[in-house]
């Protein structure tokens, strides 16, 4: 049963639907309201995007059904061996990217982000962020043009770059082989991170920066690319670790304000209280979505 039976098959007979825009060929993202369960290893693996649960197909419905007996179990598993499941046929049917090489060498061949390109416009014009926000994430580094797309930046615990969260008119993915640790902006040049506000997308962590009232040298500005894997998790916790000794360091958890952010919130919450360092939610202050759909509001009423 184990590997007879896929966790995509066994998600989507128990009310989960794929997220078509950010599942892959190797990572298929499901949803179910605020929980988030991403499959791995062609079907035969899975974590939660908002808890540490994960293992193989008996684990997951341990998980979704703790009720159930070893009897009951087995039953249900065997009416799914070889079933397929509906999602991983549809992100099979896409056309594959040709493109194999790691994410540092593509970034490293990408340039730099200027004033009046495609990709600056996009973010200026059509995601409203202020120019001196772009300006200043071009200048530190984070951001590069792809043409068609901004890629923004992942990085490793030595700065080194592991991803990127491609965001443009038509594009709306992580480039293939990304791992994802964290967008990281940081505006001022502060030697340790006092406040670290977390969002769910690198164009929110730009949009919380360029609404900030409390903008300070030591605050960081990170995006999660979306579902908290293991290695983001790692890297959140490892700046909490760096600020538990530093005075009124606190979390900034700045997710969307939706069923699904507020699942993000309580895990960030618990890596915050797992740490010993105060936090606290921010939402958009038109209780919009998430922080970009305020800065666009704000756009339209001054038009």
């Amino acid at each position: 049963m184990v590997s007879g039976v896929s966790c995509a098959a066994l998600l989507e007979k128990n009310g989960y639907l794929l997220d078509k825009a950010k599942s892959t060929r190797k990572c298929l993202k499901y949803r179910n309201g605020a929980s988030n369960v991403i499959v791995n290893h062609e079907g035969r693996g899975w974590w939660h995007a908002n808890g540490d649960e994960k293992g193989d197909v008996f684990a997951l419905m341990r998980h979704l059904h703790p009720e159930m007996g070893w009897r009951d179990v087995c039953l249900e598993l065997g009416q799914l061996i070889g079933v397929e499941p509906e999602g991983a046929a549809y992100v099979r049917s896409r056309p594959a990217t040709t493109d194999t090489r790691a994410p540092a060498e593509r970034w490293a061949q990408k340039k730099s982000l200027r004033r009046g390109g495609r990709v600056w416009d996009y973010l200026v014009r059509e995601r409203c962020l202020p120019e001196d926000v772009v300006r200043r994430a071009a200048m530190k580094g984070c951001i590069r043009d792809g043409y068609h797309a901004a890629w923004f930046a992942h990085t490793d615990a030595d700065g080194k770059v592991c991803g990127a969260e491609l965001r443009g008119p038509e594009t709306h993915m992580c480039l293939g082989g990304t791992i994802k640790s964290l967008f990281r902006f940081q505006p001022g040049s502060a030697a340790q991170v006092r406040r670290l506000v977390v969002c769910e997308a690198a164009i929110d962590a730009l949009s919380f920066a360029a609404l900030d009232r409390v903008r300070t040298p030591d605050t960081m500005y990170c995006s999660t690319g979306g579902a908290m894997g293991p290695e983001t998790k790692a890297a959140i916790r490892a700046h909490l670790a760096d600020m538990r000794q530093i005075a009124d360091a606190v979390l900034i958890v700045a997710t969307d304000d939706d069923d699904a952010g507020d699942g993000f919130a309580d895990t960030l919450y618990g890596l915050a209280e797992e740490a010993g360092v105060e936090f606290a939610r921010r939402l958009p202050p038109d209780r919009s979505k998430d922080f970009n759909s305020t800065l666009k509001n704000m756009a339209a009423a001054a038009a």
